[in-house]
Formats: C-alpha cells, sequence, structure tokens
C-alpha cells in the first residue's frame, strides 16, 4: 500500500506543481482491480485504489483548473523480466493463455504504446479514464 498508493499519491502531489497547464499523468493499475487476486488481497486493494485515486485527482478543481489529465493504464498477464519464471513455465503460461481471452500473454510494448497514447495530445478530451490492456481478462 506503501509503494502502489501513497507512493503514487505523494509522486503525483509533488510532480503537479511542476507539471505544465494541460499536462498529464499516467498511472499503472492492473488487471487484478476489476478482478481480485486470492491469495494477494493488499496487491489487488492497492491497484483499486491507484484507479479511484486516478479518478479523484481527475475531478479535483485544482486539476482541472490547470487542464491536467489523469488517467490509468491496467495491464494484465505481459511478459516481462518479472513475468519470465511464469511464462518459462509451460504449466503456468497454458494456465494463463487459458485466462485471458485473447489466449495469449501481452507484451511490454502493447502497454507503452497505450501509455503513450494517453499521455499524448491524441488523448487530449480524456481524463479520469482507463485503458486496461488484458487482452480481455478484466473485460470479458
Amino acid at each position: 500500500m506503501s509503494i502502489n498508493v501513497k507512493g503514487v499519491f505523494y509522486a503525483f502531489t509533488e510532480a503537479f506543481e511542476l507539471m505544465s497547464d494541460g499536462a498529464a499523468a499516467v498511472f499503472t493499475s492492473s488487471v487484478v482491480q476489476q478482478r481480485g487476486r486470492p491469495g494477494d488481497v493488499l496487491y489487488a486493494a492497492s491497484k483499486a485504489a491507484v484507479r479511484s485515486l486516478a479518478r479523484t485527482l481527475a475531478a479535483d478543481e485544482r486539476v482541472l483548473a490547470r487542464h491536467v489529465r489523469v488517467n490509468v493504464v491496467s495491464p494484465g498477464a505481459i511478459e516481462t523480466p518479472l513475468t519470465a519464471t511464469a511464462t518459462a513455465d509451460a504449466d503456468v503460461r497454458a494456465w494463463v493463455e487459458g485466462q485471458v481471452p485473447m489466449g495469449r500473454w501481452g507484451r511490454a510494448e502493447e502497454v507503452a504504446k497505450a501509455v503513450l497514447f494517453l499521455a499524448s495530445a491524441d488523448a487530449s478530451y480524456l481524463t479520469g479514464g482507463e485503458i486496461a490492456v488484458d487482452g480481455g481478462l478484466g473485460q470479458i
């Protein structure tokens, strides 16, 4: 909770004073904020809190007055160095692929593209929103 929630909150509040009017902040949540994560209650709760934090900050009058957009990207099962052990295990890999409607693990580049979009002027009319980069895991 200290890193995932307080870290995001304090990083934003410190950065906010340095941000240009019209800037964008993109927080990272997780598919678990939609689905939960049995056995890892605090992680799931912290990612749900990040999602709520983005909504709340996006609606804050000081943030709105400066036209700062606050959005969230919520990855699902993504192949990264952190998940290398899981993706190398054929049983785990197959189980995850069976859970994800698109039938595969995502790639870090796919998450990065969503973040770049939310940070760009192409997303100029989006605030308080979320892009789930999860192969449909938290959506279907």
